[in-house]
């Protein structure tokens, strides 16, 4: 381990954090409030899936032995959303896709494969196998078995098998209630017209922007704090109160006036890590609160905020949503244009995606480029001393 840092990844760090994070409780709501939230609990099916046997193609209902006649008589039709009916013998029955499978048929015969005429069809020679385009009735799953686990994000298929099997209201974590701290002398608001020497607050914006566009997160609120030891103390205190991830921005470095580490403890959290071998966000500080709330002290440059938020924050919150263990969104890319350098750190550098599925590099000028930033699709992770075209984990602009 590198005598510098506690832990020698910006993976380690995490797990040595997320082992001590438990999931937020759990409510019951409707199906139309789950939608990004996470599964307390299996999704159980309630009937078989299919519930009968169905046919998968439009066509005409058969049995084996009645394929040896040059044609057979069509002796009705079986609609979606109708029960079926017996199959008469040396007969068909035309079917749709998704109808039920008249009773003694065991094929399908597709319409293609026929000749119409009025009232018959003229078989053509073809070796058609038992059960060919009938789906049967329990092959997806079979009643009391799960359709999702718990832990399983519900995206827009899992909201299909909710409603196939009429789960109305499910189980699920309670959204994660997130607190926002900005600290900065220095910052204005976003509307202000600020002097050459201020800066207007692009750091919570971001945040803010990453955090509503989870479904499983409410943020609680959002607030600006001077660089004064004792108002900073007492607002995370009581932020902490109803909130099960603090996250801060800026003061978390080792300058004078950088009072994120001593509020942190003063407010009787226990911190897990506090500085890590990355570029750029090297200062960031993970910690727990007395009851299990998380705290991420982010570095103070929009870009630091930007990648710790997306590769730290992110699995907290998922985490603490009660998402399956694993999950970090990331992707692998390969840079089209790597440029042969390298750094003794884990370096997060923004690229954008190109047409033909691989990363392009992005020039830019250090951790307050939010201009690189801005035309950025996200950033790859580079281990230690690595310069190749990769491929990379890649992470969007997304927790």
């Amino acid at each position: 381990m590198n005598a510098t840092f506690q832990f020698d990844s910006p993976a380690d760090a995490l797990a040595a954090l997320l082992g001590q994070v438990s999931p937020v409780g759990i409510e019951v709501v409707p199906w139309s409030d789950s939608i990004g939230r996470v599964l307390a609990e299996p999704l159980i099916a309630d009937r078989d899936s299919p519930p009968c046997d169905v046919s998968s193609m439009d066509g005409y209902a058969v049995r084996l032995n009645d394929l040896a006649l040059a044609s057979l008589p069509v002796a009705g039709e079986i609609a979606i959303g109708t029960p079926p009916t017996d199959l008469p013998e040396a007969s068909a029955m035309r079917v749709v896709t998704g109808a039920a499978v008249p009773r003694g048929a065991e094929a399908i015969i597709a319409r293609e494969d026929v000749q119409e005429t009025p009232g018959r069809i003229l078989l053509r020679p073809t070796q058609t196998a038992p059960g060919k385009y009938i789906r049967r009735r329990g092959e997806n799953l079979l009643t009391g078995q799960p359709a999702l686990h718990r832990g399983s994000v519900i995206h827009a298929p899992a909201v299909a098998a909710m409603a196939s099997f009429g789960a109305a209201r499910v189980s699920v974590h309670r959204k994660v209630r997130v607190g926002v701290i900005v600290t900065g002398d220095e910052l204005l608001p976003i509307e202000t017209t600020p002097q050459a020497w201020q800066i207007r607050d692009a750091n919570g914006p971001a945040l803010h922007t990453l955090l509503v566009a989870c479904p499983c997160v409410a943020i609680q609120e959002r607030t600006h704090v001077p660089d004064i030891a004792d108002r900073l103390q007492a607002e995370l205190a009581r932020i902490l109160n109803d909130c099960d991830l603090v996250l801060l921005t800026g003061g978390v470095s080792m300058g004078d006036r950088d009072y994120v580490p001593w509020a942190v403890q003063a407010a009787g959290a226990h911190i897990v890590f506090h500085k890590l071998p990355i570029r750029p966000g090297k200062p960031v500080l993970g910690a727990l609160g007395t009851r299990g709330q998380v705290i991420l002290g982010l570095p103070g440059n929009p870009v630091s905020i930007l990648t710790t938020a997306c590769r730290l924050a992110g699995p907290v919150v998922r985490c603490l949503s009660g998402a399956k263990r694993g999950t970090d969104h990331r992707a692998v890319v390969t840079l089209q244009n790597p440029d042969g350098r390298d750094l003794p750190l884990w370096w997060w550098r923004l690229v954008r995606l190109t047409d033909t599925g691989t990363a392009e590099l992005l020039g830019n000028r250090g951790s307050g480029d939010i201009v690189a930033a801005a035309c950025s699709d996200g950033f790859v992770e580079i281990p230690p001393g690595q310069s190749s075209a990769g491929p990379w984990p890649f992470y969007r602009w997304e927790i």
